[in-house]
């Protein structure tokens, strides 16, 4: 009667006068997961509060200067039969925002999806655009604006923020896949931390990041737009990728020494910080140290210089040698140096490797064109003449050699056919 919201959660909807006004949510069992809000007599279910906005200029992002805009916050409203569904996430600089409309309709083109939009007015005026074409419908709804009409600057919303309502399940360190499928860059850089203010010279940390194979135990899905990893070894699922640490820690000492945007710089920074963090002070203190030619230390020395393993084996040589070179040199305390004379070792031993394989190919073409008879240059050959030095099939054989003084030449059988081993 004093016009104050109440708010409703879980399974006490049912038991709720209200709760006709919500039958028509999609997804029923939604009721046991949301908060369902009633106010201005319309229901607001608020699938998660999130938590406020902490990224990049925080200050700045504030709602008429004084509301907290959440990240992870999920709303769902009626406008009469239809719903509307409102998301926020953290984006790579600021909050985003999206947007879904769900009219009651059997018709799938009727439903919209709007894309990620950094612009709240921007993805707000396109909603407009495709609802304005229901002249028959009341739409002093959306007069209010989207923050009101969302109930983000509600009492209800600013309060589970503060008090951190959803803290038990938004994890710190989310790493969000807007297209369902495979996380993009950009999505890499909000995870491992981005700072457009001091990493600008850092993407190749998060590319690296990104292209690092997993390993073959984790397995990886996606979730409401969101990644997580699940271990088959131990069936334990986590929200850390399991390169995380890695290269967080990476990108923490690329602040410290700060390495120039070349990749002489980078290869040198990258070999020093995988064997830095072999030898430890324990191993100095003890004297004792881990052996650096390890199978996971060529593979990471392989990304560092870009060998492909699987077909460039015959490199894994030169790569456990600079494991060696450089082991040392970490050991000793000295600078990380050479790196391009190790590049150009490996580029020396591709160009012999493929200087051989055109001269097999070439022999290859030789044998070949040596199976076929020379004087038909169709039939494979099955003789050889000792005198003429060719290759004959048999007729071709018999036609020139059945007369003159070519009837005396020698002849010697040849078995020039596929071998029955090898197939060549």
């Amino acid at each position: 009667a004093d016009g104050t919201a109440e708010i409703f959660a879980g399974g006490y909807f049912d038991q709720e006068r209200i709760v006709n006004q919500t039958e028509g949510l999609q997804d029923f069992r939604r009721r046991q997961e949301g908060h369902l809000i009633i106010a201005d007599d319309r229901p607001l279910l608020v699938m998660s509060f999130g938590t406020k906005y902490a990224g990049p200029n925080p200050a700045k992002y504030k709602i008429e200067g004084k509301y907290d805009i959440p990240v992870g916050y999920k709303v769902i409203i009626k406008w009469d039969e239809d719903e509307v569904v409102f998301m926020t996430r953290q984006g790579t600089f600021g909050p985003e925002f999206q947007i879904v409309y769900l009219p009651k309709s059997p018709i799938p083109e009727d439903f919209t999806m709007f894309d990620w939009n950094a612009n709240i007015a921007e993805i707000w005026d396109q909603f407009l655009t495709v609802i304005e074409g229901h002249e028959d419908r009341d739409m002093r709804l959306f007069n209010q604006g989207p923050w009101r009409t969302f109930g983000v600057t509600r009492d209800e919303v600013q309060i589970a923020l503060k008090q951190g309502t959803d803290n038990k399940t938004i994890v710190d360190g989310i790493l969000y896949c807007a297209d369902g499928q495979n996380p993009t860059l950009e999505e890499f850089m909000h995870y491992l931390g981005l700072d457009p203010a001091t990493d600008e010279n850092f993407v190749w940390i998060f590319t690296a990041f990104q292209e690092e194979p997993r390993p073959p135990n984790y397995f990886q899905y996606v979730k409401d737009g969101m990644v997580y990893w699940v271990d088959a070894q131990t069936q334990e699922p986590t929200w850390k990728h399991p390169h995380y640490d890695k290269y967080k820690k990476m990108l923490m000492v690329a602040r410290t020494q700060k390495p120039i945007a070349y990749w002489k710089s980078i290869m040198a920074f990258r070999i020093e910080f995988l064997l830095s963090s072999l030898f430890t002070w324990e191993c100095e203190a003890t004297g004792e140290y881990p052996l650096v030619e390890t199978v996971e230390n060529v593979q990471e020395m392989a990304r560092i210089f870009g060998v492909d393993i699987q077909n460039e084996p015959y490199l894994v040589h030169v790569l456990k040698r600079a494991l060696r070179h450089y082991g040392n040199a970490v050991k000793e305390k000295r600078p990380v140096k050479d790196v391009e004379d190790f590049r150009n070792l490996m580029q020396r031993y591709r160009d012999i490797v493929g200087q051989f394989e055109s001269m097999r190919e070439e022999e290859a073409k030789r044998i070949a064109k040596m199976k076929v008879c020379v004087q038909c240059d169709e039939c494979d050959a099955v003789l050889f003449c000792d005198q003429c030095k060719d290759f004959f099939c048999q007729g071709c054989f018999d036609r020139l050699h059945n007369k003159g003084r070519r009837q005396n030449h020698r002849r010697t059988w040849v078995e020039m056919g596929t071998c029955a081993e090898c197939q060549k």
